[in-house]
C-alpha cells in the first residue's frame, strides 16, 4: 500500500524535486479508446504520445490505439488490472462501476453547460470524488476531458418525453446511461459502441444518445432520421492509468507524464467545445431532423422519476454541484 501511494502522489505531481535518474530499458505504455482516428480525442492522445517521448528522451513511449482494438471500454478497468493495457479513456460515469459516487455526475440534467462542467472539474467535490475512486480501484485518475453534451437520435420523432417511452435506446454499460433511459420510460439496451451503427441499421435498437461530434463522427445520421437536443446529460472523460504502469516508470517520468497529460486535457477540453459548437449546422446539412424540443418537460419528468440516490450518490453531492452555477463559484 505505501508503494502504491507513493505512486499516486509522483503521479499527481505532488513530490517535487524528483530526478529523473537511471531507466534499465524504455517503458511502452499502451493506450486503449474507442474514437475514431478523426476525433480530437485520439488526435490529442497522439500529441500527448510525442511530447511525452520527447520530454523524457524517449525513455517512455505511448502506444495509442484507436477505434476499439483493443476492447471495448466497458472492459478497460479489467483489462488495466490485467496489464492488458496501461492507461485509457473511461467515461467518467463508466468509472461508477468500480466506484457508486462517482455515477452521481450523470444524474439527468445535472449539468446546465460547459462551463458548469469547468467549475465541477476544478472543485473540491470532484477532487473528493476522484480520490475516492482511486482508493477504490487502485488506477490513478490523471485528469478529465469534458466529453459533451448528449443528445437522443431515433428515427421516431421525439418532441417530449412520452415520444420515448417503450423506446430501445442504446447507452453504455453505466448506471447513469441506464437510470436515464429509465427516467424517460425508454428501454436501456447496453451495448459496445462499436456495434451501434450496425444495431441500428438493422434495427436491432430503435435510437441512441451521444454529443453531437460522436453523432457525425459515427456517421449515425445515415441510419437515423432525428435528433433531438435534450442536452440530458453532459459527459466527462476520465484519462486513467494503472498502478503497475506507474511503478514501471521511475520517479521523475511519472510526474513529466502525469503534467503533460493535465495540461494537454485542458486544450483537448477547448476542442471539443469548439467542435461541439459547428456541429448542429454540419448535422444539419447532413440531412438528419434536428429537433429542439422543451427541455425543461425533459428535466420535470426525470425528477419524478429518478432521484441521484439511484446511483449511490454521496450525501450532498448533488446539491454542492447545482451550486456550482451560483455568481462567484469558480
Amino acid at each position: 500500500m505505501r508503494q502504491f501511494m507513493k505512486a499516486l502522489l509522483l503521479g499527481a505531481g505532488l513530490l517535487l524535486g524528483a530526478g529523473v535518474g537511471a531507466q534499465a530499458a524504455p517503458v511502452t505504455l499502451k493506450w486503449a479508446h474507442g474514437y475514431e482516428t478523426s476525433e480530437p480525442f485520439h488526435t490529442q492522445a497522439e500529441a500527448m504520445a510525442q511530447k511525452i517521448k520527447a520530454a523524457t528522451a524517449g525513455r517512455v513511449e505511448i502506444q495509442v490505439f484507436p477505434a476499439s482494438a483493443l476492447g471495448a471500454e466497458a472492459e478497460y478497468s479489467k483489462k488495466l488490472a490485467s496489464g492488458d493495457i496501461d492507461i485509457a479513456y473511461i467515461g467518467i460515469n463508466v468509472l461508477s462501476r468500480d466506484y457508486a459516487p462517482l455515477g452521481v455526475v450523470g444524474f439527468p440534467f445535472l449539468f446546465s453547460d460547459p462551463d458548469h462542467v469547468r467549475r465541477f472539474l476544478v472543485s473540491p467535490v470532484f477532487d473528493e470524488l476522484r480520490k475516492g475512486y482511486e482508493a477504490q480501484s487502485r488506477n490513478h485518475l490523471m485528469a478529465a476531458i469534458y466529453y459533451g453534451a448528449r443528445h437522443v437520435t431515433s428515427n421516431k420523432p421525439i418532441n417530449s418525453p412520452r415520444d420515448m417511452q417503450g423506446l430501445k435506446l442504446r447507452v453504455p454499460d453505466a448506471p447513469s446511461y441506464k437510470l436515464f433511459a429509465r427516467s424517460m420510460g425508454a428501454v436501456a439496451t447496453p451495448m459496445p459502441f462499436a456495434k451501434v451503427y450496425d444495431a441500428l441499421k438493422s434495427g436491432e435498437i430503435d435510437a441512441q444518445e451521444n454529443p453531437l461530434p460522436t453523432i457525425l463522427a459515427k456517421k449515425f445520421y445515415e441510419v437515423q432520421k432525428s435528433v433531438t437536443l435534450t442536452g440530458h446529460m453532459y459527459d466527462m472523460l476520465g484519462i486513467v492509468i494503472s498502478p503497475a504502469a506507474l511503478q514501471r516508470m521511475n520517479e521523475g517520468d511519472r510526474v513529466i507524464v502525469n503534467d503533460i497529460i493535465r495540461k494537454d486535457a485542458v486544450w483537448a477540453s477547448v476542442q471539443i467545445i469548439a467542435r461541439e459548437l459547428v456541429a448542429e449546422g454540419k448535422l444539419g446539412e447532413t440531412g438528419i431532423k434536428v429537433i429542439r424540443p422543451d427541455r425543461q418537460a425533459f428535466m420535470e419528468a426525470a425528477a419524478k422519476a429518478v432521484s441521484p440516490a439511484d446511483l449511490q450518490a454521496r450525501p450532498g453531492d448533488y446539491e454542492k454541484i447545482r451550486e456550482l452555477l451560483k455568481p462567484g463559484m469558480h
